[in-house]
């Protein structure tokens, strides 16, 4: 059977060492992506249909009151069925102690019974 990362990150403006710093590829997206390569999986990045803003406090002021409504935004391309992996590496950022809600979307989507999940978390800390 094959295997599958899922995963949601956030490129646009992000938070690094103390300030503001725009990137084009986030960093949950990169782990991905390296999981994949290593793995021979299939990557689905979890998309949500109206995303976040691009500017950092606007995108978390949205993501909490997501996460504080229990909010499930919808996803874009949700695959119809994920019957074909028996395997699947779930990648998300930590939004306060926990996943984004589109990745709450996407688990509420599938029965994974029999399935091995492989979850991978990524935060940046400031040192």
């Amino acid at each position: 059977m094959a295997k599958l990362v899922a995963f949601y990150s956030r490129a646009d403006e992000n938070y690094f060492g103390g300030s503001m710093k725009y990137i084009q590829i986030g960093n949950t997206e990169k782990a991905a992506k390296m999981i994949a390569d290593m793995t021979g999986a299939d990557l689905f990045k979890i998309e949500q249909k109206i995303p976040y803003a691009a500017d950092y406090n606007t995108c978390i002021a949205q993501a909490k009151e997501d996460k504080q409504t229990g909010k499930r935004p919808e996803i874009l391309n949700l695959p119809q069925d994920i019957d074909q992996y028996d395997e699947i590496y779930l990648g998300y950022p930590n939004y306060w102690g926990t996943m984004p809600m589109a990745v709450y979307t996407f688990l509420e989507s599938y029965d994974f019974t029999g399935k091995k999940i492989h979850p991978f978390c990524t935060h940046v800390l400031e040192v």
